[in-house]
């Protein structure tokens, strides 16, 4: 569990839909006013990796070679979420002038490509088979997921406050970039390792 943790936050850090309007929210509103999107988000992720993950578990069932081809994707989904975040990270200028709802915040995290990483790569397919071990899982994931949420709409509220912090986001993101990379390799082995 603790090895998933870790690789679940990595994942979780990157830039993407929902990470971008937490962090636009966080422009908007402020921490005090993001709390029901942090819960839209893990309520997302919960209902998107419950399918993914029943679904796959059925499908890998008597296909071995499906795993591995699985964690072959996701290796190259982790390395373009790097390269992304390399190169563009979160720009101020792109998030949307509109206010941020709950709904919006639900419907983009049941849609992130992350949840069918989450269910098909970090969380152990065991986890589908069986009641208790599910919940814990779904139990250790968000626990993670919470404070980076958090995270994110906090520091939306810092770059609006301080034009320093702004600054240096990019070189967080970029270190946070080749520690993607990393993982990325990691996996890809993994997926031919017998």
């Amino acid at each position: 569990m603790l090895k998933m943790s870790f690789y679940v936050s990595l994942v979780l850090i990157v830039p993407g839909p929902t990470n971008t309007l937490l962090l636009s929210a966080g422009l908007k509103a402020g921490i005090r006013d993001t709390w029901r999107l942090v819960g839209a988000e893990a309520a997302g992720y919960v209902v998107a990796i419950s399918i993914w993950g029943f679904f796959l578990l059925s499908l890998v069932a008597g296909n071995s070679w499906m795993l591995s081809a699985i964690k072959v994707l996701s290796a190259g989904f982790i390395f373009f979420l790097a390269l992304k975040m390399w190169t563009q990270g979160p720009k101020l200028r792109e998030l949307s002038s509109g206010p941020v709802s709950t709904r919006d915040l639900f419907l983009a995290t049941l849609t992130n490509p992350k949840a069918l990483l989450f269910a098909s790569t970090l969380f152990p397919l065991t986890a589908f088979g069986s009641a208790s071990q599910f919940a814990c899982t779904i139990g250790v994931f968000l626990l993670v997921l919470l404070p980076i949420g958090i995270g994110w709409a906090c520091l939306g509220g810092l770059l609006t406050s301080n034009r320093a912090w702004a600054d240096r986001a990019s070189t967080l993101l970029r270190c946070a970039s080749l520690v993607l990379l990393m993982f990325s390799a990691t996996l890809f082995y993994s997926a031919f390792r017998r």
